[in-house]
């Protein structure tokens, strides 16, 4: 099958970079440490930023934290819904950056990381 998908140049999504705000590290750093034991996300990566929005009315600038979680399609769909089950905000952004091109040791990484791949079975044999 990926022999086709070459030769029809078509492109296949591997991974998936989730994109969140959060006002602050405490309630960033406990939603990372939560997905990312639960195996929905491989990493998150996060960063102080400054933000200017709209927002009831008035133009706010606020500091905020820009969170990257790095997850698989197949448990894409499950961390966003755990992202803004967990959320602080009324309204948070939760966005979508699709890859399909990536080194193929980090994706290997990210697919053991998360649900993405099934355990292997142990031998139950006897000695």
């Amino acid at each position: 099958m990926i022999l086709f998908l070459v030769r029809a140049n078509l492109s296949v999504t591997i991974m998936f970079i989730i994109v969140s705000t959060y006002p602050d590290s405490k309630s960033l750093s406990k939603v990372a440490h939560h997905v990312v034991e639960k195996k929905l996300a491989a990493c998150v990566n996060y960063t102080k930023i400054n933000s200017i929005y709209f927002w009831q009315g008035k133009i706010h600038n606020s500091r905020e934290f820009l969170a990257l979680f790095k997850t698989t399609a197949k448990s894409k769909q499950s961390l966003k819904k755990e992202i803004a089950k967990t959320h602080p905000y009324q309204v948070p952004e939760i966005a979508e950056i699709k890859l399909d091109d990536i080194n193929v040791p980090y994706l290997k990484w990210l697919q053991d990381s998360t649900l993405q791949r099934k355990p292997k079975k142990r031998n139950n044999s006897s000695k």
